[in-house]
Order: structure tokens, then sequence, then C-alpha cells
């Protein structure tokens, strides 16, 4: 079933609690060019729920040059239970945005989430809530698709805008992190020194600094009940924008990898798994459309993550 933006948006403005001794939360956001949804952000944040459990403030890190965001922020400031701190990182690099982030976070908690998403009105109450009974350094949350109008068919049925989800208190390994719906220690950076690395400048920084993490000896867990909404514009309602994010994303999967060994296998998987899923294509696209392309934006995942461990890396812009 489609979701509209109506259905996860419109809560009021509710007062955040000032009581010592409670949570402090930076909320982190990145953004570039996208004023209208970093509004419709704002707004959503404005109508977060403490229950007394927690304070927040926000970091906005702006991409353009321009200051497109700045207008927005100062507008929404005087509506927000909270204080706005604005910036504008010149380079672009998106690790380097979230560390300028991070270099503005005064909290002990530090919350990422997307320009282009909306979270529910009691994410960060959920999410602090699974932190402090689970013990975890860093939980995530599920993030689900919205639509400003219907998209095609084998998007749907494909279920290609969907991301895995799972009960509550899961573990997670570091490979199914990201930084779209997360709240974490503030400890994980200040005390252990992890920054994100400016070499995945395109994307895939979020993957790497949990990967580092997980070595360190740091826990995730999943919080299903933390959810945020993407919004899908109609500019990715075409086949090529889904085949070419795969092809970027196998690429950056790939350099996950930093042993020789650990790249041998990758590089195993990776033929494997696109031999298979390219002998299968004829036969998932007579089946329907939606099979074809969902496992034809599997197979250019794996075919970018094997080029890349031969050192024949495809390249792609940042915008996807």
């Amino acid at each position: 079933m489609m979701t509209t933006l109506s259905q996860v948006d419109g809560c009021a403005i509710s007062a955040v609690s000032e009581v010592p001794g409670v949570a402090d939360i930076t909320i982190c956001v990145c953004t570039y060019r996208r004023m209208e949804l970093l509004e419709r952000l704002l707004q959503a944040i404005a109508a977060q729920r403490s229950d007394g459990s927690f304070r927040f403030s926000c970091v906005i890190v702006d991409n353009d040059v321009s200051e497109s965001g700045r207008s927005v922020v100062e507008r929404m400031q005087s509506g927000l239970p909270a204080s706005i701190r604005y910036s504008v990182e010149p380079a672009r690099n998106f690790a380097l945005v979230r560390n300028h982030a991070v270099s503005l976070a005064s909290g002990d908690l530090l919350a990422f989430i997307d320009d282009d998403e909306v979270p529910r009105e009691d994410w960060l109450l959920r999410m602090v809530e699974l932190l402090h009974k689970s013990g975890a350094d860093a939980v995530l949350g599920p993030v689900r698709p919205y639509f400003d109008r219907d998209p095609p068919s084998w998007i749907m049925r494909g279920r290609v805008c969907e991301r895995p989800a799972y009960p509550t208190g899961t573990e997670l390994h570091w490979n199914q992190t990201r930084t779209g719906n997360v709240l974490l220690r503030a400890g994980m950076i200040t005390e252990e020194g992890l920054r994100f690395d400016p070499a995945f400048a395109s994307g895939g920084e979020d993957v790497d600094f949990f990967r580092r993490a997980a070595e360190k000896g740091k826990r995730f867990v999943w919080c299903e009940e933390a959810a945020v909404y993407e919004l899908v514009p109609e500019s990715r309602l075409q086949r090529s924008y889904y085949l070419k994010r795969a092809l970027l994303q196998g690429r950056l999967s790939a350099g996950y990898a930093k042993s020789f060994w650990s790249k041998l296998l990758t590089a195993v998987k990776a033929f494997a798994a696109a031999v298979a899923y390219t002998a299968a294509l004829p036969v998932l696209f007579l089946l329907g459309d939606h099979l074809g392309m969902r496992y034809l934006i599997k197979d250019c995942h794996h075919i970018a993550r094997l080029l890349t461990t031969l050192g024949l890396s495809p390249s792609f812009g940042r915008d996807f």
C-alpha cells in the first residue's frame, strides 16, 4: 500500500523537557538544496515527544556554498522548541559533511536523519528507551518510503524501495547499518576517536564508520517502532535510477574489504551471484516485470562489486 505524506505528517509542536539529568541529544542533519524537504523535517522534529526523558538540539550542515538552507533554518527557529546551529561545509564529500556536523554537536547522544526523511512523533523517544534498555552503542530504525504520486507497479510489486527490517532488539552486523535513522552514543566519537572516512566521498561512509566501530567491540540494535519516512520523488521512479544506484552501491561495498583474503572472498561471492542472477533474468522477466527488475538491480550490485575488486571500478556521481 502506498504511503503518502499526510499519513506521517501534521503533528503539533510539543514542549521539550528541561529536567536536569535527562539525556541530551544532538540531531544532526546534512542537507543539500532540499529547502521544502528540510522544512518538512524540521516541522516533524519540532513535534517530537520527549515524555521527560530527553532534551534535544539540532545541527544543520549545508553542503551548498550558496547557503540555500539558511532561510529555512531562520524561518523555522522560532517554532522549534530547541536551538539550531547552522553551518556550511563547502567540500562535496559526504564524510566531511558528517564530520562537520559531529564537530558542532554537544549532546551525549547523536541522532542522524536525512533531509528527505520525516520521523514519527515518538521517533527519538523509542530510540532512547531501547538504547538505555539494551545497553547498545547505537540504535537504528526503519526507513520506509512515501510517494507524492503513484509509483509504477514494478516498484511496488517488486518492493524496490523497501529496506530490510528486523524485530526490535535484534543485534545488527555492521553491514546492516547506515545513518539515515540512527541514535548513537557520542562517546563513539569523543572517546573512541571514530570519524567518517573522507575516502568514501560519494557514499558508504556510514557503513564504513560502523565497520570500524564494530572492530572496537561496539554493539548496534534495531528498533522497529522508531520509523522515519523517506520521500521517493518522481525523479526516482525511473528504471535507470535504480540500476545506476545499484552499480554505485556495489562499488562502495567492495571498498569495505581491506585485506587480500576479504577482497578475494568478496570477488568470489560477487562472481557467483552475478552469474546466477544473470542466468535467471530471462525467466524472471517472463514471470513478471517486477521480478525481473528486482533481480536486475541485485545483479548490477554484484557486477559492480566484482569489477571493483578487479580494479575496474565503475564511477558515478553522488546524487543516488
